[in-house]
């Protein structure tokens, strides 16, 4: 096993989920959904929303689908999504109705923690990647259909370790 940094950029939002009714001060209430956070404020993204999508990926490249298993994820992203409420992703219901999610949008750069078997190498990691973003996405609010949070890969690189020796 080893620990290994990937890279990632959004093609489409990564919406957030948690719903929150707001009071406005025109009277009535609208609806806003953050990403969820750890604890210590840092965008989380959970193991199980990567679990069924690396296998997935695993079978379309038709390796590692035993291996797959026992890659686990960091849940904190290294990541900020932009929290000024204007800047939010404006869902549309319908016409002119919309909700605001709070998102990672197109063309950000977000890095995940995991720890890998060192029966998959690099590149091969790399490519079920590539397959998770470009076929399911990861993304807190939705189903695959509705296309949110596909991306593509940057990098996949060990993770230097502060305790090595020199």
């Amino acid at each position: 096993m080893r620990e290994v940094v990937v890279r990632i950029e959004f093609m489409t939002p990564c919406l957030g989920n948690l719903k929150k009714v707001m009071k406005s001060n025109r009277g009535g209430d609208w609806t806003v959904y953050y990403l969820p956070r750890t604890p210590d404020g840092q965008v989380r993204l959970e193991q199980a929303w990567w679990s069924g999508k690396l296998s997935f990926a695993a079978e379309v490249l038709c390796r590692h689908q035993r291996d797959i298993k026992y890659v686990t994820f960091e849940v904190a992203v290294d990541g900020k999504a932009n929290d000024k409420i204007n800047k939010f992703y404006k869902r549309y219901i319908t016409g002119k109705r919309y909700v605001r999610h709070e998102c990672f949008a197109p063309g950000e750069v977000i890095g995940v923690n995991c720890v890998v078997p060192s029966s998959i190498p690099n590149d091969d990691f790399w490519r079920i990647m590539e397959n998770v973003g470009k076929f399911r996405g990861i993304s807190p609010f939705g189903k695959r259909e509705d296309g949110f949070g596909h991306f593509k890969v940057v990098s996949v690189m060990d993770k230097k370790r502060e305790d090595a020796k020199a």
